[in-house]
């Protein structure tokens, strides 16, 4: 039953671009609405049965192509469809939207899902291969000249990082004869001399890291993101959806070897540093996705951190994490489509004034923003408490506290078009903006991540099964320190950023294909030095 997540979306984009070479709109809003209602079945099967598990031809697990949804794969398949139905309503309206951009769109979905069930090693390359080629397109789709810069620099970049996976892949079906997760995991430690498993799992680790933007690996994000053509739901996807999946594989794929090859003291230090060199990059910019892209580096970081801390709280602070970060990331994407439509441009000092001329992308927009800086109440105050409460650890509570600043401080920079005098262009001033859909659908996306933060704990359980109790006075105590880490990066945006070049310098920081290629080698080098020295 499981595969009919992802036949659907391919069937419904090839009617789509096979027989409907006008306006296909409708039939693929209908067939959204259809997946994302079954998926939405599925998510109440696995919650109250248990794992589902489909063996394609009723082969055995080692020779059949297995779907597998748990608690965790079934959750994100779940907020993809919602997410990707929530993003179909907001491009509904939209020049770009056409037979093309629906085919792509759709194909990009059920790769996705395939991504989330797939337990097969090389049928996830496969997956991640197709998707690269099919976000590669959705970067160019405007064919002018940047665009198809930046989709080439993606897709070269992710193909030879591809290439690392598949080396890995063919070392352990050498091990091990076959290639699903589960049953590897199940025989990993028989193997006789652990060290024969690092340079495969230095190999697939390389390609995650690379896919998830952790330093020195993520020079690629801001280009695919940043792309000025690229429709604004691109984006949205990429970070709220498409960056799941390589953190869902991250976290499948260490799992599967934490039985011989542990690495949560290596990528905590890799976490810490990608968050921070997120945020310090973010700061820097003026171009509004850009900052997005960046602050996407940082939270992918904290992420990572949370996933390494080695504590139930930690782990789950970092699934929940994942979930907010979709939402208040969407509203955040979304909000920059709208402005660049009204204001007629992406640099974040020409736009002022949005909460009087756009008031509900004004609101949708605050709500986006005291999601990711984790205000009390919201989704990123329940993940984010759980992540600094499962650490005892001085340092580690310290960089936190850095990294919270760090994202005050850019979204204090992004906050300052809400207010001040309307700079939008008398040509580009709509007295109808209230009634746009794609506003009223980014405030929705915000409204949520304000209602899965006053009701965090039961999003939590009712999402993984997973209950946490937040002590009251903890939190007060973590509301205070926010108040006070609010006041100082408000103070430190008054002083060094607000009207200074100091950043402006760093923004520009960029490394070239030959130096990202290089990153990934030295990456790769670095994990077997570690875990050679670990055994």
């Amino acid at each position: 039953m499981l595969y009919w997540l992802i036949i659907v979306p391919i069937l419904i984009a090839v009617v789509n671009i096979g027989f409907f070479h006008s306006d296909s709109r409708k039939l693929i809003l209908f067939s959204q609405l259809g997946v994302t209602l079954y998926a939405s079945y599925l998510f109440y099967l696995v919650r109250t049965e248990g794992t589902v598990v489909d063996n394609m031809a009723g082969y055995p697990r080692n020779f059949a192509i297995t779907l597998y949804a748990d608690s965790i794969s079934m959750v994100l398949v779940w907020l993809t469809t919602l997410l990707f139905l929530g993003l179909l309503i907001f491009a509904y309206s939209g020049d770009y939207f056409d037979s093309q951009f629906g085919f792509l769109y759709l194909t990009l979905q059920s790769l996705i899902i395939g991504l989330f069930l797939s337990t097969d090693l090389f049928n996830i390359y496969v997956l991640l291969e197709v998707s690269t080629v099919v976000v590669a397109i959705l970067i160019m789709l405007r064919k002018d000249r940047q665009s198809v810069y930046d989709g080439m620099i993606y897709l070269f970049v992710s193909v030879i990082s591809s290439g690392f996976w598949l080396f890995g892949v063919g070392f352990l079906y050498r091990t091990f004869g076959h290639l699903d997760m589960h049953a590897i995991a199940e025989v990993i430690t028989e193997v006789e001399d652990p060290r024969s498993l690092i340079l495969p799992f230095a190999f697939i680790l390389t390609t995650i890291s690379l896919k998830i933007a952790l330093f020195p690996l993520s020079s690629w994000l801001p280009i695919a993101y940043g792309t000025p053509s690229a429709p604004p739901v691109i984006p949205a996807i990429l970070s709220g959806v498409y960056e799941t999946t390589g953190l869902y594989l991250f976290i499948r794929l260490t799992a599967m070897f934490s039985e011989v090859v542990e690495l949560n003291a290596f990528f905590l230090i890799i976490g810490f540093i990608t968050s921070i060199v997120g945020f310090v990059l973010a700061v820097a910019q003026d171009d509004l996705r850009l900052l997005l892209a960046y602050s996407t580096i940082s939270q992918v970081g904290l992420i990572t951190v949370g996933l390494s801390l080695g504590t139930d709280a930690g782990f789950w602070g970092s699934m929940y994490h994942m979930f907010a970060h979709a939402l208040f990331k969407t509203v955040l994407f979304l909000s920059v489509g709208v402005l660049s439509h009204h204001y007629g441009t992406r640099n974040i000092y020409k736009i002022r004034g949005v909460m009087k001329a756009l008031p509900v992308t004004g609101i949708a927009m605050t709500l986006g923003l005291l999601g990711i800086t984790g205000a009390p109440l919201f989704n990123g105050s329940i993940s984010k408490y759980m992540i600094t409460y499962g650490s005892d650890n001085f340092a580690v509570q310290l960089l936190l506290n850095l990294i919270n600043l760090g994202t005050l401080l850019y979204s204090i920079k992004f906050a300052s078009m809400l207010f001040g005098k309307n700079t939008q262009p008398d040509e580009l001033k709509d007295t109808n903006a209230l009634h746009d859909v794609p506003q009223w659908t980014t405030l929705t996306f915000g409204l949520l991540t304000l209602v899965s933060g006053l009701f965090g704990t039961t999003f939590l359980e009712f999402l993984y099964g997973y209950s946490f109790d937040i002590q009251p006075m903890e939190y007060l105590e973590k509301s205070l320190i926010y108040l006070l880490l609010m006041l100082a990066a408000f103070a430190l945006y008054r002083a060094w950023v607000r009207g200074r070049d100091l950043f402006a310098k760093i923004g520009y920081l960029q490394l070239s294909f030959n130096a990202m290629i290089t990153a990934q080698v030295v990456f790769f080098l670095s994990i077997i030095g570690y875990m050679y020295l670990l055994t």
